[in-house]
C-alpha cells in the first residue's frame, strides 16, 4: 500500500499534530535508521503529542499511521530500493514541492535527534556527506522559477535524498545480501 499524502495530512490535522506528513515521514525514516526495532507506538507518541485540544488517535486513523510505519520500515529494507519520500506529487507547484522536500529533510534531521544521535563522529564518511547535504537542502531557497531546468534539478535532488537515506540505512544496518549479482 502506497501511503496517501492527503489522508496522512487529514489525520495529522484531525489530531492537531504540529507536524506535516513530510516532517512525520522524515522523522520516522531517521528513527528507524537509528533503531530498526523502533516500535510504532514510540513514533506515534512523538507526532501525535496531545496538547489538550486535539482528538485522540484511534481506530482507522491509528491504523493508517501504523500502516505508514510498516510500509516505511519495509521500504527502507527493500532489496529492490523501492523506498520513496512522502512528499506531494508532481501536480503541485515546484515551490510547494521544494518546501515539502525541505520539511522532509528537517523532519529527518529532527528524527535523528529524537532517536538519540548527538555525536556524528562515528558516522561513516559517505553518510556524513549525505547528512551535510540534507542539512543544506533543509535550508535551501524556496523561490524557484517554474521551468524545465528547475523541475529536472528538483527531481535529481529528490532522487539524491532518497538514495542517500538508503545508503545511510545500509551503512547503519548492512543487509544480508548475496555478494554477487545473479
Amino acid at each position: 500500500m502506497t501511503p496517501d499524502y492527503e489522508k496522512i495530512q487529514d489525520i495529522l490535522s484531525y489530531v492537531q499534530s504540529p507536524y506535516t506528513p513530510e516532517d512525520c515521514h522524515g522523522m520516522l525514516c531517521a528513527m528507524l535508521i537509528v533503531n530498526n526495532s523502533l516500535q510504532c507506538k514510540r513514533w506515534l507518541g512523538e507526532i501525535c503529542t496531545q496538547n489538550g485540544e486535539g482528538e485522540s488517535l484511534e481506530g482507522d486513523h491509528h491504523d493508517t499511521l501504523c500502516a505508514l510505519y510498516e510500509h516505511t520500515k519495509q521500504e527502507l529494507n527493500d532489496t529492490l530500493l523501492n523506498f520513496t519520500l512522502l512528499i506531494p506529487e508532481e501536480h503541485n507547484s515546484l515551490n510547494a514541492r521544494v518546501t515539502s522536500l525541505k520539511k522532509w529533510c528537517d523532519g529527518f534531521l529532527f528524527g535523528l535527534a529524537l532517536a538519540g544521535v548527538k555525536d556524528l563522529t562515528h558516522v561513516p564518511e559517505d553518510s556524513m556527506e549525505i547528512l551535510q547535504d540534507i542539512t543544506t537542502i533543509s535550508q535551501a531557497s524556496e523561490e524557484e522559477e517554474e521551468d524545465e531546468m528547475n523541475e529536472v534539478a528538483y527531481s535529481d535532488i529528490v532522487e539524491y535524498v532518497r538514495m542517500g537515506v538508503l545508503l545511510i540505512n545500509e551503512e547503519m544496518h548492512p543487509m544480508n545480501r548475496p555478494q554477487t549479482i545473479q
